[in-house]
């Protein structure tokens, strides 16, 4: 290939740096959220519309001081919320099984499921051991967007393109430590859909994940100390004895075992924490 010198430069199809220097405005009502959210990032453009521009007409000062008002809000509200967070501590989600499991169709070890009644008395009773009680009734209710997890006709990558409402009450409140409890049963996991009038013939549970959005949500507004614990859904081995009934008890006391291993992690954090006294 033969280098050949440019007869004729043609200009840029985006906006350069001389267009931004020539018209601040522009500049400074498209900068993006994450620059923003830098203090230094957006110090240094402030500086630049200010110290770069030619001329020192209003619109100059006028975009500067637009991104420095922008900037100290950003900062006040994050200092405020900051600070009102603070006290405020979301437990991380004890990974104890696979919290994930496919029914139905031609699916061969199918996953064993905890009732809500039974985990609640697993959750409330270990608890209690602890003088940790909790009002059943009163709870706080949770309202956010979140993938359609249980959207079996969606690959998973349009899942997560996708929202959907979804609408929660905490199965247990403790007024005295401000702390809310929730267990991720295969229940609340279908409210984590949209009606898209698709049925299959098996269904899909990941309860873990499930937990892991609500836990998000918990700490975005960072209103109360809160524990996730999800269905573990251990498979049912059918391979353990000639009896299926036997099999399925099998699963069942490891899912039960390993939904209590979740709540005693808690208990350690939530003493590490300093939440509850010793």
């Amino acid at each position: 290939m033969e280098i050949k010198p440019i007869k004729k430069k043609k200009e840029p199809n985006y906006p350069t740096l001389e267009f931004y220097v020539k018209n601040p405005e522009m500049l400074s009502r498209n900068i993006p959220e994450s620059w923003m959210k830098n203090k230094y990032v957006a110090t240094s453009i402030a500086a630049f519309i200010l110290c770069g521009s030619p001329d020192s007409s209003g619109k100059t000062v006028t975009a500067a001081i637009e991104i420095i008002d922008k900037l100290n809000s950003d900062n006040a509200t994050n200092e405020s919320n900051t600070n009102m967070n603070d006290s405020i501590k979301v437990a991380p989600i004890f990974a104890h099984g696979d919290g994930s499991g496919s029914t139905g169709c031609v699916v061969m070890s199918p996953p064993v499921f905890i009732s809500e009644d039974e985990a609640r008395s697993i959750i409330f009773e270990t608890l209690a051991k602890e003088n940790i009680h909790f009002d059943t009734t009163n709870c706080p209710t949770l309202k956010f967007k979140a993938p359609p997890l249980a959207n079996d006709c969606l690959k998973k990558e349009e899942k997560m393109a996708i929202k959907t409402d979804v609408e929660i009450k905490m199965d247990g409140f403790n007024a005295d430590y401000n702390i809310g409890i929730q267990f991720m049963s295969s229940d609340d996991f279908h409210k984590f859909r949209i009606e898209d009038g698709c049925f299959s013939s098996a269904s899909h549970y990941d309860t873990k994940t499930a937990a892991e959005l609500l836990r998000a949500e918990l700490k975005k507004k960072g209103i109360l100390n809160a524990a996730v614990f999800y269905d573990p859904l251990p498979s049912i081995d059918y391979g353990k004895s000639k009896d299926w009934r036997k099999c399925q008890k099998i699963a069942k006391e490891e899912a039960k075992e390993l939904l209590l291993m979740q709540v005693n992690e808690f208990i350690q954090w939530i003493r590490k924490e300093k939440i509850i006294e010793q």
